[in-house]
């Protein structure tokens, strides 16, 4: 354990790095020590088109992909070997085919397994120390030397795959893959797949998420790290304080979706839901529940009852109520510009639930753990999958999302005033710009002026000398500083 650490120390400072845009680097390990024999032995072995399978599936032509078989090294066997490097994992078959099983030298004594220096040797070696994601393809013996220290190089590898801080993603998948060969006979065929750095753990995590390789391996991981994290999930059924809100999940199986209209929301909802255990394959033996609500920076609690799960089996969900107060500031009016340019759509809130369990107690499934016994009888590196005891608490981040549907009403009501506004204007100008003839009577003799509205007019005598001015509104024109002496006033008045 101790060269690992100090072998990674280094690439700590890698991982900080951001994954490249062209890809992750990912290595096939592929164990070939004397327990693999049957798998290489018995003709019906599925071994190798598994590996070229899954390195097709989880690596993009983008990726840089090493292929190695691992034992243990000795002083005439080197492990890991590589066995081809390239970008994409098209050559991974070609390459695979001739592979057998190592022996520790020149004699027929079959080579011994070491997972640790496996490990080690990739991510100091091809790796360079950068972020990359581990396969690692074994029937799950770990025999180092074939001696009494196999119980520890087990506790090492346990180490490695749960408290090594820059493997911060392990996955395995335990197939079931009978072989009979001349020595030995296995039953099934474990997978690991390891993230170092959390560069690796993310491509990981999406290599995951977008399916692509559901149609290798068709059953669910069991999770081995991180367990600290997306521990349940909330699948809502029902709003219960207004029937006028309907409760459901998104598309992604994760989002809690709430739809609403706007004149139906309420500031608290009462939510009906299960709470699911994602813990694969954990049993959450007890653990109490928080939660809170983050919105627009703020954060509010939930209350969740019942507040605590008990022997709760991965997959299953228990019935629970979650109260919470939404942030109506964050709501907009229907008045609002927001709401004005949905033009009667849905304007969405997206939120965040986490949800929190404290003080859990976790145990390996009875169906897990038989399983593991059936697949690789007498065993003992199936103890990876005990969970570590210092792991006490976990978080889920739940997107929610509430979609609020406006109505028309203060759409049209704006754009009505707007046209009214429009027209007013309009009617406006065009009366503006009409002139019209009135009949001035200045100091007894009447005079004719034309007028626009909003017009001003000087009047002067023969003499040229102004005697005063009119001026017209939307309505009759005035008489305006009429001078000492002199009369001015329209006919008719």
């Amino acid at each position: 354990m101790k060269r690992f650490v100090v072998g990674v120390a280094a690439a700590i400072l890698c991982c900080a790095v951001p994954a490249r845009a062209a890809g992750v680097q990912q290595a096939f390990l592929v164990q070939n020590s004397g327990w693999m024999e049957p798998f290489y032995a018995d003709p019906a072995s599925r071994l190798k088109p598994l590996v070229a399978a899954v390195a097709g599936a989880a690596a993009s032509a983008e990726d840089k992909v090493y292929l190695l078989a691992f034992s243990q090294s000795t002083a005439g066997n080197a492990s890991p070997a590589l066995l081809s490097q390239g970008t994409g994992a098209a050559d991974v078959a070609r390459r695979l085919a001739p592979l057998a099983v190592a022996r520790k030298g020149a004699g027929e004594a079959l080579a011994d397994t070491d997972f640790q220096e496996a490990v080690t040797k990739t991510i100091t070696g091809p790796f360079k120390a950068a972020p990359g994601i581990i396969w690692i393809f074994t029937n799950n013996k770990n025999s180092p030397n074939n001696d009494a220290q196999t119980a520890e190089r087990n506790r090492d590898f346990y180490r490695l795959l749960h408290l090594e801080p820059s493997i911060t993603r392990t996955l395995a998948f335990p197939l079931k893959m009978p072989v009979q060969g001349k020595q030995y006979a296995a039953k099934g065929l474990m997978v690991y797949a390891l993230a170092y750095g959390q560069p690796a753990a993310d491509a990981l995590g999406r290599i995951m998420a977008e399916g692509r390789l559901s149609k290798v391996l068709t059953r669910a991981p069991a999770r081995l790290k991180p367990i600290d994290q997306d521990a349940v999930r909330i699948v809502p059924e029902l709003v219960r304080n207004t029937p006028n809100v309907r409760a459901s999940l998104g598309t992604d199986q994760r989002t809690i979706v709430l739809d609403v209209d706007a004149a139906s929301l309420v500031p608290t909802v009462a939510l009906q839901a299960s709470l699911q255990n994602l813990f694969y394959p954990y049993v959450i033996r007890s653990a109490g529940v928080n939660a809170t609500l983050g919105a627009g920076g703020q954060s509010v609690p939930v209350q969740v009852e019942p507040a605590a799960v008990k022997d709760l089996q991965p997959g299953a969900s228990q019935p629970v109520q979650a109260q919470f107060a939404l942030p109506m500031a964050q709501v907009p009016s229907p008045w609002s510009a927001q709401a004005m340019s949905a033009m009667g759509k849905q304007v969405l809130l997206p939120m965040t639930v986490e949800i929190g369990l404290a003080g859990q107690q976790l145990a390996l499934s009875d169906g897990f753990a038989g399983e593991m016994r059936e697949l690789f009888p007498g065993d003992p590196i199936s103890e990876v999958f005990t969970p570590p005891e210092s792991v006490r608490a976990s978080v889920a981040r739940v997107p929610l999302l509430v979609r609020i549907q406006y109505p028309l009403l203060p759409l049209l009501v704006a754009i009505g005033g707007l046209l009214a506004l429009v027209l007013g204007a309009g009617a406006l100008g065009l009366v503006s710009g009409r002139s019209k003839r009135y009949e001035l009577l200045v100091d007894g003799v009447p005079r004719h002026v034309v007028l626009k509205p909003f017009a001003r007019l000087v009047l002067k005598d023969d003499a040229g000398q102004p005697i005063g001015e009119v001026r017209r509104g939307l309505g009759k024109p005035q008489v305006r500083n009429a001078a000492e002496g002199h009369s001015l006033r329209f006919s008719g008045r």
